[in-house]
Formats: C-alpha cells, structure tokens, sequence
C-alpha cells in the first residue's frame, strides 16, 4: 500500500507535467498555425510553476520528506542530493524562463525558436525526468511517515 505523502507528491509531480506538456502542445499547434501563442496563459502557465514546485512543493521535499527518506535508505542519497541540487537553481531558472518568455512576447517571430528552446531543453524534460525517476526514491520512501505535517503547506495561500 502506498503511503498517503508518496500519493500526494506523485500527484503533484503529475500536475506539474500535464503543465509543461500543455506548454508544448500550446505552442506547437501556434507554429502550425503560424500565429502567435496567447501570452497571457503561457504567463499564467509559468506562474503556476513558479509558485506551486518552487514554493510549495519543493520544499515539501526538501524540508520534510527527504530529510526521513535520508535517515531511513543511503541508496537514495545520490537521487535526493540531485533533486535537492535541482530545487535550489529552480527560482533562477524561472527568472530566466520568464524573461526569455517576454522576449518572445515583445520581439515576436524572432525570439520564439529561443523560448521554445529554453522550455523544451531546461524544464519540460527534467520535470518529466523528476516524474520517472522518482520510483528511486518512492522504494526507500515507503516506509516514512508523514504525518498532518503537509496539512501547514497544503493551506498556504
């Protein structure tokens, strides 16, 4: 049976993806069209992942549940120092995103190619990458205990 905290974090890892792949979709169906992207919903697309991983979830990881996984499994020592390492360069990497992102919003045709490679090379595949790779950490997380501590972060505005 899985643990009610190793749900939630899939789930969210989850949500997180179905973003980054609507991104693409988004995107891709404006380059066959030949049109623009509406900027307002990438904005609102990147804002969500800015404030739900960077703010909220990351540091349900970071703060709670990898310090237990650490305690309990050194085999899952070097996937948690990497996604720990990822979680810390991850509100620099937004800020690039976003200004990479206003580029294509101001400039146009010119500066599409920079942002949908910015999107694609950086985040969608390492996102995506967290989603399959966390069955190396969900086997050691198995037998940690969360208890109502997310119930702080899950009301946070």
């Amino acid at each position: 049976m899985q643990h009610e905290s190793l749900r939630i974090i899939r789930d969210e890892h989850q949500a997180l993806a179905a973003v980054l792949r609507s991104m693409k979709l988004l995107l891709a169906e404006h380059r066959r069209r030949a049109s623009l992207p509406d900027f307002q919903v990438l904005r609102a697309m990147l804002f969500y992942v800015d404030e739900f991983p960077e703010r909220l979830h990351h540091t349900k990881e970071s703060q709670l549940l990898f310090p237990m996984i650490r305690k309990r499994s050194a085999e899952a020592a070097a996937v948690l120092d990497r996604l720990d390492a990822e979680h810390a360069k991850g509100e620099a990497a937004i800020r690039d995103l976003e200004h990479v992102l206003l580029g294509f919003e101001m400039l146009g045709e010119p500066r599409r190619a920079a942002f949908e490679t910015a999107r694609l090379s950086g985040w969608a595949p390492r996102w995506l990458s967290d989603c399959a790779h966390w069955a190396a950490v969900a086997r050691p997380a198995a037998a940690v205990r969360i208890h109502s501590t997310y119930a702080a972060y899950d009301s946070a505005p």
